[in-house]
C-alpha cells in the first residue's frame, strides 16, 4: 500500500517522472504480498498496526500538504516497513520466491536510480532506499541458498 501511496505522488510531483518503473515497484509489492500472504508469513502484530498507521499519515499527508511531503514521508515509511522485513528474512529466510523477486527488484532499483535525472528526493529517493533495503534483505537469502547447495553436493 505504501508503494502505491509514493507510486501516485511521485506521478504528481515529477510529471516527467517512469511511470513504468513506478508502476512495477507498486505491481511487485502487490505480488510479494501475496507471496508472503501464501506461505502464511503473515500476522497481526504491533508493527502491522504501525504500518497502517504510516499509510493512513501518507494519505493524511498526500490530501493536506500536497504529493511532495506525501512522498517524502512514503519513502521514509518504506524504510521503517524495510527494518521489519528485514528483521523478518533474517528470522526466517524463504527462499523459494522471494529470492528471484528480490534479485528483480534490486535490478529495477538499480536501473531506476542509474537512469535518474538528477539526485532529487522524486527521482532517485526511492529508488536508492530500495537498493539498500534488497541487497539487505538478499543477504539471508543468498547465505540459505548456498547452505542448501553446500548441503546437497555433500550427499552426492
Amino acid at each position: 500500500m505504501l508503494d502505491v501511496i509514493t507510486f501516485f505522488s511521485a506521478l504528481q510531483t515529477e510529471k516527467d517522472s517512469s511511470f513504468v518503473i513506478l508502476l512495477g515497484f507498486s505491481v511487485g509489492s502487490f505480488i510479494m504480498s501475496i507471496i508472503l500472504f501464501y506461505q502464511k508469513r503473515i500476522l497481526w502484530t504491533k508493527l502491522e498496526t504501525l504500518i497502517i498507521s504510516l499509510v493512513a499519515v501518507c494519505i493524511l499527508l498526500y490530501k493536506t500538504s500536497g504529493p511532495y511531503w506525501a512522498l517524502i514521508f512514503g519513502i521514509i515509511s518504506e524504510c521503517i516497513v524495510g527494518i521489519y522485513l528485514i528483521i523478518k528474512t533474517w528470522q526466517r529466510p524463504k527462499v523459494k520466491y522471494n529470492f528471484t523477486a528480490y534479485v528483480i527488484f534490486l535490478i529495477v532499483s538499480i536501473l531506476a536510480t542509474i537512469n535518474a535525472e538528477d539526485w532529487s528526493i522524486p527521482k532517485a529517493g526511492y529508488p536508492v532506499c530500495e537498493i539498500v533495503l534488497n541487497i539487505i534483505v538478499l543477504i539471508p537469502l543468498i547465505l540459505k541458498w548456498r547452505r542448501k547447495k553446500i548441503k546437497k553436493s555433500k550427499i552426492a
